[in-house]
């Protein structure tokens, strides 16, 4: 009884103490206040039953001490349990901050038409004049930054090369990342407006007017361009398998020279390829030209395209741009097998077989045409046979020969065609070797009389049967883009400047597709059937109905679905839904055929690594990078019979001049076909870099050559910051719209100074401050401990 009281006793004055400590403090919510009472009552009896225990043994004194201390280590135990934080509000005026962000790019070095200084020097002069530094800090912290390439200090040290583009969207950004919300006042921005890297600057200035934060813009430079030529941009593969087309396109610009002619030239290693000759309609031209070429040599080809010089040009360091393509023999492994030689499976056997080089084929038919009393050979399908021989008329032997497949392509087979056991390979394949599955849909049995254990792979859930679709026939329908298709690689078809969704529609209309009912978690749609009229129109309801639009449009996606794929473990599943892709071919032979299927296959069948021997390739994931790129390096490893290899100590070198820079430890990607990889860099330090491969499987898979690939780091891909020079006033303008900003010139700085509102009103912060996590409070639980535990030994206890 006596017990039961005390615990009692205890337990209320425990929870008294901590819900009077509540009033002043935060104490942790993990922590009901009843449960940490009960705690302490437990412990307080078992520290007295200890004591009682021990007191025969040691001197009376003595036990007092131990069980003081023991007492005192549980309340500091309690007090770091229950994590007692003081909060409170503290009350502070607002002191808000305009950041003066000066453009340093390579373009604010010109020196414009009748100038005497550069654009970078007037910004500079005009700012320190104007007197609006001194201006903005009797009410405003004030802070100057430098931009280019990046942001940096006004004092900073600036890497080679950083003045080789300019990212205004990356110096505004960096400014509400660096600046508390409720603290910025504005910026002032002082540039030619040649914002000219991938980021987009609308989103950042709409941010600045929300904020309340204008964006002040001094306008420097000319609008009027110099006479001038220049290659504005490239576009060109950056890997390809010899043998294959080689498409680039470029961008040019001809200021002043109208009704002149100009050449065009594309070389690679110095030696012409081919030459254009263009003649400029007007003053200021722009066009695109472009060339199709196919490489008869095979590595790392350094390309150029360059305009002839042109009499009078202002800049002439603008006229070339240098770009880099890999030019690989690997090839793909691509398993074709269907039932029947329909006209879908005879135009992808022709063009893999007969017009791309760069993919082994291994082709069966499980249904011939057959002559009576002759039994074929029996040939599994392997690839391990020698190029060339494609023909097969069994499926591969074992799970091994499965999985040395990159791509497998199924066509219209029935659940009988392939046991559960056969499907549960592939699926292995897909997931664990990072195969891809082509499932093509069919009339008989692709994919709706599948067998339970195939339908699992296949993205989209559909009417499951044993049904025929010979008899379907839907309204006539041309291909289109799907929300995930815009930009996707699988479904460029066009080059340069045209629109893929607009070629996709240009291709021959199509009358028979699969019907879907709904996509998998994951599955995205690349290609859409669109039948008539297919333009979403606002209707009279307005927000509602396309709120309504909004919430249906994957359903209406999925109903017309024509190609969907979806991520299914390491691997990937694209499901096409027609077996018409062979109309592509209609009035223009097999190029765009040829595209989209070589796109699809190379997507799936993951990188080219571009270097190496048979067993072992090597390769980054670009060939050009920038000092803020990081390089993604990937390795392969196989046997002979190509099976994976795995390396577990495996790394990568990054060498710059000879001497090692970095060293990248390449992680297997276990049940993949031996790939390996690993992240490095950013470089800094512009050049050329070499990568060279170390591990304990070398020696045995390439004795006789040193696996190397190389890679390339640049201020900036081509020469943008100078490929066009002109004053950019449109978008100063709408970084000023955006933000409830203004732009003026040069000798109207000094009005900026009124733009900029200064709020004085007062700013309330809550702050907290830990109690239980100070050093002093664990320092004293270990000298309590430590107190405790000398006695104890002291007195011969254990």
């Amino acid at each position: 009884m006596k017990v039961i009281l005390r615990f009692v006793l205890v337990f209320c004055l425990v929870w008294a103490v901590l819900a009077g400590l509540a009033q002043f403090v935060r104490l942790a919510p993990d922590w009901p206040i009843w449960t940490v009472a009960v705690g302490v009552s437990l412990s307080v009896e078992a520290i007295l039953g200890l004591y009682r225990y021990e007191r025969s043994a040691v001197a009376p004194g003595r036990s007092r001490t131990l069980i003081s201390l023991r007492f005192a280590a549980l309340a500091v135990l309690v007090w770091i349990l229950v994590e007692p934080t003081w909060v409170r509000t503290v009350t502070r005026d607002r002191e808000q901050e305009i950041v003066v962000v000066l453009d340093d790019s390579a373009s604010m070095d010109l020196q414009d038409e009748g100038e005497e200084l550069t654009r970078g020097e007037i910004a500079e002069k005009v700012l320190a004049d104007s007197g609006l530094m001194e201006k903005l800090e009797e009410n405003f912290r004030v802070r100057q930054v430098r931009a280019a390439r990046s942001v940096l200090a006004h004092n900073a040290k600036r890497e080679d090369g950083w003045k080789q583009a300019t990212d205004l969207a990356a110096a505004l950004g960096s400014v509400l990342e660096q600046v508390p919300p409720d603290e910025l006042g504005g910026v002032v921005l002082l540039s030619d407006g040649r914002h000219n890297r991938p980021a987009q600057v609308e989103e950042t200035a709409r941010r600045f007017g929300i904020l309340d934060a204008p964006i002040g813009s001094v306008a420097i430079g000319r609008a009027e361009p110099p006479k001038d030529a220049a290659v504005l941009r490239v576009s060109a593969p950056e890997a390809i398998h010899l043998g294959d087309r080689m498409r680039v396109s470029a961008g040019l610009k001809f200021d002043g020279y109208s009704g002149q002619k100009a050449k065009v030239l594309l070389t690679r290693a110095g030696e012409l390829l081919e030459e254009r000759e263009i003649s400029v309609p007007q003053k200021n031209h722009r066009e695109e030209v472009r060339f199709v070429l196919t490489p008869e040599a095979g590595g790392v080809g350094d390309f150029r395209i360059e305009i002839a010089p042109l009499e009078g040009e202002r800049f002439s360091d603008n006229n070339g741009w240098d770009f880099e393509t890999s030019i690989t023999d690997a090839r793909t492994n691509v398993l074709l097998i269907d039932r029947h030689p329909r006209w879908e499976f005879r135009y992808l056997r022709n063009l893999f077989y007969g017009r791309d080089k760069s993919v082994h084929l291994q082709w069966l038919l499980l249904n011939p045409d057959r002559i009576e009393g002759e039994e074929p050979e029996k040939v599994p399908a392997s690839a391990a046979r020698p190029f060339g021989e494609a023909q097969a008329t069994s499926l591969p032997v074992n799970e091994e020969e499965w999985r040395k497949f990159d791509v497998i392509i199924l066509g219209d087979l029935s659940a009988a065609d392939l046991d559960g056991e056969t499907w549960a390979i592939i699926n292995r394949c897909v997931s664990e070797r990072a195969a891809m599955l082509v499932l093509v849909a069919g009339p008989e049995s692709m994919p709706h009389a599948l067998s339970p254990e195939a339908r699992q792979l296949v993205p989209v859930e559909m009417e499951w049967g044993n049904a025929t679709y010979y008899g379907t026939r839907s309204q006539p329908f041309r291909i289109g883009l799907g929300s995930s298709g815009v930009g996707h690689p699988v479904v460029k078809q066009s080059q340069g400047a045209v629109d893929d969704g607009a070629m996709w529609r240009s291709f021959p209309e199509m009358r028979w597709r699969h019907s879907v009912r709904s996509l998998k978690e994951g599955a995205e749609v690349l290609l859409v059937a669109e039948e008539g009229d297919t333009a979403r129109q606002a209707s009279a309801e307005g927000l509602r109905d396309a709120l309504r639009d909004l919430a249906n449009r994957r359903q209406k996606e999925a109903e017309s679905a024509l190609l969907v794929t979806r991520q299914t473990g390491r691997g990937k599943v694209a499901l096409l839904l027609t077996d018409r892709t062979w109309r592509l071919r209609e009035g223009s032979g097999d190029v765009y055929h040829h595209r989209f299927w070589g796109n699809l296959v190379r997507w799936g069948a993951g990188p080219i690594l571009r270097s190496g021997s048979p067993q072992v390739r090597l390769g980054t994931d670009q060939l050009t990078y920038t000092p803020d790129d990081p390089v993604r390096l990937q390795a392969r490893l196989r046997e002979k019979d190509l099976a994976p290899v795995w390396d577990e100590s495996l790394r990568a070198e990054v060498l710059r001049g000879g001497s090692v820079v970095a060293t990248v430890d390449l992680s297997p990607f276990k049940d993949s076909n031996g790939l390996h990889e690993g992240v490095s860099g950013p470089f800094s330090q512009p050049g050329l870099y070499q990568v060279r491969l170390r591990g304990s499987e070398l020696a045995r898979l390439s004795p006789e050559e040193q696996i190397t690939t190389g890679f390339r780091v640049v201020g900036s891909r081509g020469p943008i910051e100078l490929a066009d020079t002109t004053l950019n006033l449109p978008l100063l303008q709408t970084l000023a719209d955006l933000s409830g900003g203004e732009v003026v010139s040069s000798t109207e700085i000094d009005s900026l100074a009124s733009l900029f509102r200064r709020d004085e009103g007062e700013r309330e912060e809550v702050r907290e401050t830990s109690l239980w996590s100070q050093w002093p409070v664990l320092l004293l639980l270990f000298a309590i401990l430590s107190a405790e535990w000398i006695l104890r030994r002291g007195a011969g206890l254990p």
